[in-house]
């Protein structure tokens, strides 16, 4: 180890309040200290947090061009976090309106380390399900050709990083896998731990439910069958507050759910995941503390979809029903926390590997990376200026396609008029038809009524006989003749 004292920066969302996005500061300060000694982490995100109100100093995005300098290197991620649409987090923007967003946490910062020749390192993070804009390819395929290391954290993210530069990708297991080491869940239970516990009245052995929406039915579970469920208790925790989780999400009846009266800070929360019998919900980082401590989990969630797909070979992850009740037997039979699973255990090499890579690159000091920024943004102009006849030529043709649809469509409405003429032509002749044809049945009516009233009248039984004999007397001349 070195006597120097490192400096090391780190890109996320480390200014919301959301479980796992809070716990990767503290995961790579955990093993860079163990490989370099002494690190100074400094946490880049929108804005600008500090304790005790937060759980850690934050650094604003605003700030890196006057920091990274002093750099030895740049972490983006992990998380969720390469991503280009908008909905972060509900009221989530960045510090001031000239930063994009989302790319101002993860993207702009990456490539001010690289103009400052500063080692940048993807620390395992995920992409988001939606295409990179055509306006975004160009600058993220800059970051990631000049980047020092591009690891992420399951297959999808890597065939969508690799569509977009000739370097390595590698998939590595999401570094929250390395958490049981920021705690000691064999050891005694944390002063922090014990004093949630005391404030709120929870006990062991507890479930520990995410408080989100969605779990109506696992709450009627437990409202049900409160008797068969025992002494065991329920804690509804929220894991993403920035995302509107609160503890009134689930009810489980009045004595049925336990509730801490505040937001715990991230360890103090994965210890009381990693205390409990069992976790309910659907938090990707919920998942990985689990079972980093042997901690079932049970879920609606569809494991085959999405990030959660580098999740789905862990055998102590539990589908729930579709409407979110167990079996209690069922359900009762799968608790109880046990040593970490061999597919856990797995994941601890390849973090080594991560981490000892992180460090070699940090020791071997600054890149030349800014030669070939500079030759970027020589060329930067060219870009936006054939995006911008790109963008000309496209508005010229779909121009001269909105023109031609126009002829188009006054054709068709020259066409239209002449058949609508040509139908009320018809529709004049076929009324005049009708006309004629209802005076005609009236004449008819009249001449019927007339010929019955004739036939119904005294003259016409009167001269009958005379009828008669002339009928016959017609007979006779026809024979005569």
């Amino acid at each position: 180890m070195g006597e120097r004292r490192w400096e090391v920066g780190i890109c996320g969302t480390f200014d919301v309040a959301n479980y796992g996005d809070l716990l990767f500061p503290l995961i790579a300060e955990l093993e860079l200290r163990e490989r370099l000694g002494e690190v100074k982490v400094h946490r880049f995100s929108y804005h600008t947090k500090a304790p005790p109100a937060w759980a850690y100093e934050v650094t604003s995005v605003s700030s890196l061009p006057e920091i990274v300098h002093r750099l030895d290197g740049l972490l983006i991620g992990g998380g969720f976090l390469i991503r280009f649409d908008k909905d972060v987090a509900p009221g989530y923007s960045p510090p001031t309106p000239g930063i994009h967003h989302p790319t101002g946490y993860w993207l702009t910062p990456a490539l001010i380390a690289l103009q400052n020749n500063v080692p940048l390192i993807w620390n395992a993070p995920g992409m988001h399900c939606n295409d990179v804009p055509p306006w975004a390819i160009p600058l993220l395929e800059r970051a990631l050709t000049l980047s020092s290391y591009i690891s992420v954290r399951d297959e999808p993210s890597r065939l969508a990083m690799a569509r977009l530069t000739s370097a390595p990708v590698t998939v590595t297991p999401d570094t929250a896998f390395a958490l049981t080491r920021l705690l000691e869940l064999d050891a005694p239970p944390s002063p922090e731990y014990q004093r949630l516990c005391e404030s709120s009245g929870l006990k062991s052995p507890y479930v520990l439910v995410q408080a989100t929406q969605g779990l109506e039915g696992f709450a009627r579970f437990v409202r049900k069958h409160r008797e068969q469920l025992g002494n065991l208790q329920f804690l509804a925790l929220p894991i993403g507050p920035v995302l509107g989780e609160r503890e009134d999400n689930i009810d489980a009846g009045p004595t049925g759910v336990v509730r801490l009266s505040e937001w715990p800070r991230p360890l103090a929360i994965a210890e009381l995941i990693g205390r409990s019998e069992a976790v309910v919900g659907h938090s990707y980082h919920l998942f990985i503390t689990a079972l980093t401590s042997g901690v079932p989990i049970f879920t609606k969630h569809n494991l085959a979809t999405g990030k959660y797909c580098a999740l789905q070979h862990f055998d102590t992850i539990f589908s729930l029903p579709a409407d979110g009740e167990p079996q209690p037997d069922w359900f009762l039979t799968r608790l109880g926390r046990k040593p970490p699973s061999a597919a856990v255990l797995a994941t601890y090499p390849p973090l080594a590997s991560h981490w000892d890579r992180v460090a070699d690159i940090l020791r071997s000091g600054p890149t030349l990376t800014s030669i070939a920024m500079n030759r970027f943004l020589q060329t930067l102009p060219t870009l936006l200026e054939d995006a911008e006849i790109s963008t000309a030529g496209s508005v010229g043709t779909l121009a001269s396609e909105q023109a031609e649809y126009g002829q188009h469509l006054a054709e068709a409405e020259r066409k239209l008029a002449a058949a609508n003429v040509k139908q009320m032509e018809q529709q004049a002749r076929l009324d005049n038809v009708k006309r004629q044809l209802s005076s005609a049945c009236a004449e008819i009516a009249l001449r019927d009524a007339h010929i019955a009233a004739i036939l119904a009248s005294a003259s016409w039984r009167l001269t009958k006989p005379i009828r008669v004999i002339q009928r016959q007397l017609r007979k006779q001349e026809d024979g005569i003749c």
